[in-house]
Order: C-alpha cells, then structure tokens, then sequence
C-alpha cells in the first residue's frame, strides 16, 4: 500500500492576493468591538440610509425563489436600458448590458474574461482595494500609477503610464468618483487616457459606481468616448442604498460581455433574483430619486468633517483619504511608529479606518468613509481622530 501522506495542502493564495478583503480589519474590528466604547464604523463604504427600495415590500411571487438568466432578467435589462441612456446622453442597448452579483462580482468576472496568467493590469492610484486582488487572483500583476492626490496635469499622469507599460499589459483602471480620495476626474482626462489606452491597443475598465455622488464638476461616462473599447461597472450599492442585495452592471461591447457571461456562470452564475426585481422596482421608480436626497446630506457631512480634519473636501463619493505623515513624522504623536499604531489607538476608542496600503502605496495615508454611520457618529468619530492625533 502507498504510505500514508499528510492532510492536502491549499493553495497559497494569500501569496497572490496579499492581505486583503475581511482580514484587513477583523482584528481592529475585534479590538474595536472589546474597547467598551460605541463602534464608529468608518472603515467600509456603505450607507446610514435606508434603501431606495425594501425587498420586504414586493408582493410574494414564487419565481423570485427561481434561479433567474445569468446574464440578468429581462425587465432588470430594459429598466438599466432606459437609467443608464438617460443618464448618459447615448442609447445604451439591453445587449450591451450584463447583470452581476454588485460590481465586485462584475469587474472579476470581467478581469476572467481580459487577463490571463503574466498579464499586467494599470490601476491608477489610489484605488478600490478588490481591483488588485481581482488581478493576482487570475495570476495577473496589478501595476499601481499614482494618479491621485498628486497635483499632475494630464500629460504628466499619461508620461508617468509610458514608464508602466509593458508588453504585458493588457488593461488600464479607472475610478471616478474616485475610493477612496473623492475626487472626481475631468472629462480631458478621461479623453487623455483613453486616446493613450488606443494607441496602446489595450481595455479601459471604468469604475463609475459613485457615478450619482459627484458635487463638483461634471461625471464623464468614459464608455461614451470609445463604445468598442471602454467597459464600465456601476452598482446598485451606491446609488441607490441596496449594498447588501448585491446587484450591478457591465456594460461593454457585447462581444466581451458574452465572454464575461461564460466566466459568470461558472462562479456567481446570476445576480440574486430578488435583487433583481428590487433592483427593477428601484429604478422604475422611488429609486430615481434616491440619490438626489442623498447627495446633499452626503456632501455636507463630508465637507464638514473635512474642514475638521484638515483634509481636501471631497468632489464626490463617499469618502476621505487622510494623510497621517504629519501624524507619523517629527514631532508628531505617533513619531517613528508605523501606520497600525494609529489605527490600534483608535480601535481602542471604537473608531475604525481602513489603512492606506489597501489602496496601493501609500503607507502613511488612512481611508474614512463618511456616510457609513450617521453624522453624528462621523463627526463623533472625526473628533476622535483628533483628539487620538494631537501631540
């Protein structure tokens, strides 16, 4: 008989994703949850509010329990149709739509259908910490280019992708409004960069899921520009409060959706139905208006605290992305210490943060979402910030 071996080995797949997803926080949250004080939960981005649309409200149907088309329900389809040609200024046809489990569940599916093993993928930076994971999850190398927060004109940003590039890219991401800095791009550089990508003959991915939280300036809908080469990912997380229901969109030419649609049905397979016919009832009615009672609240919280803690008032989102260097430096309260010991000391007073190495390079940076608990727990929790900072 062969000799008894040990238990099987798992992959090493901390090795390709890093420190990512629940365990970036689960100890703070733990330390958090045992300091005694009230949790102030600024880590992730999520909403106070209640949502555009309660499931609880549809009428008992027995095919919500049914499994529903991968690629999305058609009334979902015709109902995003309609949203998204409105608010884009194009016709936005069903056929160059997909129905994904949020946007997360999208843009993997998405990066499955672009990236291969030894592809690389040009995220600008700072950005959404999934991305990256989302690219060494397939065997790609995500490639950080800091983009935001760095006062460059566009040439420069576009000088700084020329160093990036290789041979082996295959992808340029964009987000805007952009998690975690708040800012939102202009239209010439969202021209720029995807003339640049052109030239390359490589994907744009476009992250538009804070598309309805812009307060300065004007959203750009990067697919506009360039239909054939632009795929974009939005949600019903933000817009519209239904993080939970998990439900989003692609939309891309429809040769590269169908593509994404055979990667789908072998991991998400469909977007929960219920979600979808909530998604559906939102769109066709209180969820229009969802955004715009929530886009003034939002923006005059975020703005407060801003000014409060001495960072630049967000454009647009939901979040800030402070800069703890005068913190961390000379003479500072945690001087020589590294970023965790900020963030221990204010799990010890219930407030969480999320660290800015989750978005690319940036050791010395911390992200707030300011609409994750309500304005009162934010500026509570802004002045802890505070008060734990000051020498």
């Amino acid at each position: 008989m062969p000799t008894p071996q040990t238990a099987p080995v798992t992959p090493a797949l901390a090795q390709r994703l890093g420190r990512g997803g629940r365990s970036v926080y689960s100890n703070l949250l733990e330390r958090a949850q045992q300091s005694g004080h009230p949790l102030i939960p600024l880590h992730v981005g999520d909403t106070y509010l209640p949502p555009a649309l309660d499931i609880l409200a549809l009428e008992a149907d027995p095919t919500m329990h049914q499994y529903g088309p991968v690629g999305g329900e058609a009334g979902l389809l015709q109902a995003a149709s309609e949203h998204f040609s409105a608010l884009q200024g194009v016709d936005v046809p069903t056929r160059e739509l997909l129905v994904t489990a949020g946007a997360t569940g999208g843009l993997t599916a998405l990066f499955s259908a672009l990236l291969q093993p030894g592809d690389e993928a040009l995220l600008l930076a700072p950005y959404w910490p999934l991305v990256a994971g989302g690219a060494r999850l397939l065997g790609a190398t995500p490639v950080a280019v800091k983009a935001f927060q760095e006062e460059l004109t566009i040439d420069e940003l576009l000088a700084r992708l020329d160093e990036a590039y290789s041979d082996r890219t295959r992808l340029l991401y964009l987000n805007s409004p952009n998690n975690p800095t708040g800012e939102v791009v202009p239209r010439e550089w969202v021209e720029g960069l995807i003339d640049w990508a052109r030239h390359r003959g490589i994907w744009v991915v476009s992250d538009e899921v804070y598309d309805l939280f812009t307060f300065e300036g004007v959203h750009t809908y990067a697919r506009t520009l360039d239909p054939e080469r632009v795929i974009s990912a939005t949600s019903m997380s933000k817009g519209f409060g239904m993080a939970g229901y998990r439900c989003g969109f692609l939309q891309g030419p429809e040769r590269v959706l169908a593509e994404v649609e055979r990667s789908a049905t072998y991991t998400m397979y469909s977007a929960p139905t219920p979600a979808q016919r909530v998604a559906e009832r939102a769109l066709r009615g209180p969820g229009r208006s969802w955004a715009d009672v929530a886009r003034p609240l939002y923006q005059a919280i975020g703005q407060e605290v801003a000014s409060l803690l001495g960072a630049a008032p967000p454009q647009g989102g939901t979040f800030l992305f402070l800069d703890a260097s005068a913190w961390l430096g000379a003479g500072g309260r945690f001087e020589g210490q590294p970023l965790s010991a900020i963030l221990e000391e204010l799990a010890d007073r219930g407030v969480l943060l999320a660290p800015g190495p989750a978005f690319g390079p940036y050791p010395e940076r911390l992200r707030m979402c300011f609409t994750a608990a309500s304005p009162e727990q934010v500026r509570a929790g802004a002045q802890i910030i505070l008060d734990v900072t000051t020498p």
